[in-house]
């Protein structure tokens, strides 16, 4: 694993390609969320760019608002401390054009936003 993120809801990122050309990074994502009545698990593949995951770091250092988006716009973590949330939102479209799709909304505690920034900031870079 290489970022991973335990509670309230599990995230799990885990590297599976770098791409120099256009700097980015595959990553195979796992959410796992288990509540009173239900358990949520979803996991799918993203690239993203590395601008956007340095922009979110620095958007999580500073106590702004953070946004870490894939490249084609499937899949969104907003970390928002106005709202005081963190947001997610994962889709994925068939061979067909349907789209499958899964978001959630946790409270955003010290605790998750030091643990972000933790996780996402000791990922190694290699831009």
């Amino acid at each position: 694993m290489d970022i991973e993120i335990k509670g309230p809801i599990r995230i799990v990122l885990d590297t599976l390609e770098l791409d120099e050309h256009i700097p980015s990074m595959k990553f195979d994502i796992t959410f796992s969320v288990e509540n009173f009545f239900y358990r949520l698990e979803v996991n799918s593949q993203i690239w993203v760019e590395c601008q956007c995951f340095d922009e979110f770091v620095n958007g999580i250092k500073i106590g702004g608002m953070a946004i870490l988006r894939d490249m084609d716009g499937l899949f969104e973590l907003i970390l928002d401390p106005i709202q005081g949330c963190l947001d997610w939102s994962c889709a994925k479209e068939d061979l067909d054009g349907y789209i499958t799709s899964a978001k959630g909304r946790e409270k955003l505690t010290d605790g998750l936003k030091c643990g972000l920034y933790e996780a996402f900031s000791n990922y190694p870079k290699w831009w």
